[in-house]
């Protein structure tokens, strides 16, 4: 019954490395808004694609 509502998520460890840097960039912000925040976003879209596109990966056979 309840299985289609949960969403399964196959590699969490890669989810989690993700979540983590953006929450910690969120906390930054918050704490010091003289950083550059533009700057910051794209640098975590980037490492987010990094990340996203290794650990992601599906080994096809």
């Amino acid at each position: 019954m309840f299985k289609n509502l949960i969403v399964y998520l196959k590699y969490p460890s890669t989810a989690l490395i993700i979540s983590t840097i953006w929450i910690g960039t969120t906390v930054l912000i918050a704490y010091d808004r003289s950083l550059p925040i533009f700057k910051m976003i794209i640098i975590n879209l980037v490492v987010s694609f990094i990340i996203g596109y290794i650990g992601f990966r599906v080994d096809k056979k």
